[in-house]
């Protein structure tokens, strides 16, 4: 009798059958690796396809409503030419009390092909820039930022800082969440992160987080040891970022510490650290730490 099914048949069926295992397999860690859509954390992501400075809006009654959705429909004015079309019940945020005047305020939008999906309304920045959460993770020509929201990034970030680091992981360790990323809307990039300034609607600090149980160096430091102030400032900020002042001023003067503050919207604040081994200033904005300097 005629042999119908040959040896090299059934290594072809065996090549198809490990063929699926092996596809199933790298499927299935593909998704494990990239999960879903919200992390860990619960922040919702967002893969942001528009930034841009907002002019004006049509309807100056615009806003969201206790749903985070838009009450009404607008067309945001970008310029002559240009306007962004929002409808009513479009989720969104606002972290911009300005707005609507007059290009106090920039979009941020996640679109589906030309329609809003979803938007945010920030802070408009100096010279065409947006300023931005901290940077969470780089990957694949993307930035999540620690609120969640995606957008491309500049293959060199200038970092706008008064400390060097050697590394992002350095960089990371020390900072924590305690920089601002800058978005420059000619780029349509993210291009530089600002250390110790952190936007308003920016999330809790996570790595750099004031934990209150964790005591504090003690005074006094030494004035001739520039790495070690470096190493101390960097220590005492990472402790106290984020915190309210008044709790930061009560640790540090339970350490030992003078205290003295400088705030970053009051110039007329501002002092000149001289070195003084037994004192600190705390930086902060709006009551918020952002810093603490020895002197």
């Amino acid at each position: 009798m005629r042999q119908i099914f040959s040896v090299r048949f059934f290594a072809a069926i065996g090549a198809v059958v490990a063929l699926f295992f092996l596809l199933t397999t790298i499927f299935a860690t593909r998704e494990v690796i990239e999960g879903d859509d919200d992390d860990a954390d619960g922040v919702e992501v967002h893969k942001i396809d528009f930034v841009d400075q907002i002019f004006s809006s049509r309807n100056e009654q615009f806003a969201l409503n206790e749903e985070g959705v838009a009450a009404s429909d607008t067309d945001l004015i970008l310029d002559p030419s240009r306007t962004l079309r929002i409808v009513a019940d479009t989720p969104g945020v606002d972290h911009c009390p300005r707005f609507p005047e007059v290009g106090a305020c920039s979009v941020v939008a996640d679109l589906l092909g030309e329609a809003v999906v979803w938007f945010a309304l920030v802070p408009a920045g100096d010279n065409r820039t947006v300023d931005l959460p901290a940077i969470d993770t780089l990957d694949d020509g993307l930035a999540t930022l620690v609120n969640g929201w995606q957008l491309p990034f500049a293959p060199v970030l200038v970092r706008r800082c008064d400390e060097e680091f050697s590394s992002y992981r350095e960089f990371r360790d020390v900072l924590g969440d305690d920089f601002t990323s800058v978005y420059d809307l000619d780029e349509r990039r993210l291009v530089a992160v600002e250390c110790r300034i952190r936007v308003a609607y920016a999330p809790e600090p996570t790595d750099a987080d004031s934990d209150p149980d964790t005591p504090l160096p003690a005074p006094p430091f030494d004035a001739a040891d520039e790495a070690g102030q470096t190493e101390l400032e960097a220590t005492l900020t990472s402790s106290l970022g984020g915190a309210e002042l008044g709790e930061a001023v009560e640790r540090l003067e339970a350490a030992g510490w003078t205290v003295r503050i400088d705030d970053l919207d009051d110039p007329g604040e501002t002092s000149t650290p001289d070195l003084d081994p037994d004192r600190v200033t705390v930086v902060h904005r709006a009551g918020v730490v952002v810093g603490v300097v020895l002197g």
